[in-house]
């Protein structure tokens, strides 16, 4: 009897889903480093001075996160980031809801008003993206022949 392939497949859905997100987002904020400087201005854990290299700097992470994530031989490390960057999204929005500071997230660019409750879908969304992520880390599931480039790669012994 052999193993059923859903296992598998959404393994592979999850880390294609998770690359793209986190490509995206990283490209728009990257494309929008000032606009999005901007939306860090009202936390304010990060001094006014380091907004603009903190944007460049969480968009060229994103950037990574979704590229590692997609490649085999470096998925966890991906994987890691993402899990590391929704932690970190999740803390900053709850810190600034419980402290009253009310934003719009930023996080793909799209400007809408800002309000609690967008905050917190805003940290439910992050949590799903964290359990996804802490799903490709953990599941560890091996690729059909045909579909592993490291197997292509690999000299005959």
């Amino acid at each position: 009897m052999s193993k059923p392939d859903f296992p598998r497949w959404f393994w592979i859905l999850t880390r294609v889903a998770l690359g793209g997100l986190f490509l995206y987002a990283g490209l728009v904020k990257a494309g929008a480093s000032e606009r999005f400087a901007l939306t860090l201005a009202p936390f304010t854990i990060i001094p006014g001075t380091w907004t603009q290299v903190f944007a460049i700097g969480l968009a060229l992470t994103e950037i990574a996160a979704g590229l590692l994530i997609l490649l085999p031989r470096v998925h966890r490390i991906g994987s890691v980031l993402i899990l590391l960057l929704s932690f970190l999204f999740i803390g900053v929005l709850t810190w600034a809801l419980a402290n009253n500071i009310i934003v719009s997230c930023g996080c793909f660019g799209r400007e809408s008003p800002p309000s609690a409750s967008a905050m917190l879908l805003a940290i439910l969304r992050d949590v799903v993206i964290a359990a996804a992520a802490g799903f490709a880390l953990v599941f560890r599931f091996t690729l059909p022949a045909f579909l592993d480039p490291d197997k292509w790669l690999r000299e005959p012994r």
